[in-house]
């Protein structure tokens, strides 16, 4: 029995959304395995030429570059931690920082702000507007303009590796895509962060 047309045309509607529910999921995997490509490809290029800290170093800053392409981040945070959960190596987005106040700054974020809710909780935070969100610090003098951020953890089983914050100047810039991508992504930056803290070990 042939369907009314409303109800064909309906029908038709749901199918195609659906379609393009898939697609959007097949090319938000196929990128994410072409990042992961990169990246691990990157690191097998600086295991030649690179060992200890400096490998970790080359490590961490090639995660930084690319997860702002993919997310057009304008600037990036990254902590990494050992297994105490001390920070072990870190790059502000503030750039080069006098040692004493990289530690306040370090500290104030950890104890207070989004890094450290995320350390808390495990979980990735998404704050569309910094305005509207306690999570977010801004500290005075600030150097750059954060309208938006992204948190993202990086963990092996229940240890956490790593927290990387990725910001943009306009709010409202990261949205629930680019969380739900980098969540998809997340796995494959810990096992790199996993196999260049091998390289600092054998140092």
């Amino acid at each position: 029995m042939n369907l009314p047309p409303q109800q064909s045309t309906e029908a038709l509607q749901l199918e195609v959304s659906s379609l393009r529910s898939y697609i959007a999921d097949l090319n938000k995997y196929k990128r994410a395995m072409e990042a992961q490509e990169k990246l691990f490809r990157s690191i097998l290029m600086m295991g030649n030429v690179s060992t200890g800290k400096l490998m970790l170093r080359s490590v961490v800053m090639e995660i930084i570059e690319v997860t702002t392409e993919l997310t057009k981040g304008e600037d990036a945070s990254l902590f990494l931690l050992n297994p105490k959960g001390i920070i072990t190596e870190s790059i502000l987005a503030r750039g080069p920082t006098m040692r004493e106040e990289k530690d306040y700054l370090i500290g104030k974020i950890l104890d207070k702000g989004l890094a450290g809710w995320v350390a808390r909780y495990r979980r990735i935070a998404l704050v569309k507007d910094t305005t509207k969100d306690e999570r977010w610090i801004n500290f005075s003098p600030q150097p750059y303009a954060v309208g938006s951020a992204l948190c993202i953890p990086f963990l092996r089983g229940s240890l956490l590796l790593g927290i990387l914050t990725l910001t943009h100047s306009q709010p409202q810039h990261f949205n629930q895509k680019m969380a739900d991508f980098m969540m998809m992504f997340s796995p494959s930056i810990a096992i790199a962060l996993d196999h260049a803290r091998l390289y600092l070990k054998e140092d």
